[in-house]
């Protein structure tokens, strides 16, 4: 066998381990069809997520946004998600599912909360041969005492970042951006809710500030550094506070330009 064929081989059998590597795990993002009578602040509201599963996946709502993971199988496709609004960013109640298609079970695996960013999980599991499309209706309501209320779509930790960003920008210039994790840890008042509406209704009343935290990485054409940053919100009133960044661990410098700031 000659050398050619022995390295067409090799490349093929590494095409085939990658390939194998990546199978099972894709991920997408979508924004579901606005169904007739989108109402972004409407208090009470639904969707229908359709999607085709072959092995395990799961699904994340958050705001407008459905983030599908592939576990193991083929790639998950949407099939025709839709919904009347987004799920809230702050004060997700009675939130619940009820499946309407799909040969076996879907499950709510992480209900929307403080403690999660108001970020919905749904396991789906197809263990037999060829995938099935899969549907299911999502229903919520936020708090209807809109006085005591936060501001049910005022995504706090996006507007975090946003400010943490331009900070960052003012204190380095063109040239250098930030990348944020996905989800961020928080901490306040609201974290250890009582049970029952009374004890609800005086949460809501006597929420302080809340601190959102979470990590990224920083970089410019001379460096690259982790970072940690946090930011003092009130979600009742829909604004940030304050925020800063600082940075984490060493570096990696490629030239000995102006080091990040």
């Amino acid at each position: 066998m000659s050398r050619t064929t022995l390295y067409r081989l090799s490349l093929a059998a590494a095409a085939v381990l990658i390939s194998s590597a990546a199978f099972g795990q894709a991920d997408f993002q979508l924004r579901p069809r606005q169904i007739a009578g989108w109402d972004a602040g409407a208090r009470e509201g639904r969707c229908e997520i359709r999607v085709w599963v072959d092995n395990r996946a799961e699904v994340r709502m958050r705001g407008d946004t459905v983030f599908v993971r592939t576990l193991e199988g083929a790639p998950s496709h949407d099939e025709g998600s839709e919904c009347s609004h987004p799920l809230p960013y702050n004060s997700v109640n009675s939130f619940q599912i009820r499946q309407t298609a799909g040969r076996n079970r879907v499950n709510l695996a992480q209900e929307p909360s403080r403690m999660n960013n108001y970020t919905a999980m749904i396991s789906i599991e197809d263990p037999e041969s060829g995938g099935d499309n899969y549907a299911f209706e999502v229903t919520w309501r936020s708090e209807t005492d809109i006085a005591t209320a936060p501001a049910p779509f005022f995504d706090d930790v996006r507007a975090c970042q946003d400010l943490v960003r331009q900070r960052f920008l003012s204190q380095n210039g063109r040239g250098s951006y930030i990348d944020f994790d996905n989800f961020a840890d928080r901490q306040g008042q609201s974290q250890n809710p009582g049970r029952g509406q009374e004890q609800a209704r005086y949460n809501s009343r006597n929420r302080g500030p809340e601190t959102i935290q979470g990590h990224g990485s920083a970089r410019s054409y001379s460096e690259s550094r982790d970072l940690t940053y946090a930011c003092a919100v009130d979600t009742q009133r829909g604004q940030v506070v304050s925020g800063d960044y600082h940075f984490s661990g060493g570096s990696l410098r490629t030239n000995d330009h102006t080091r990040l700031k």
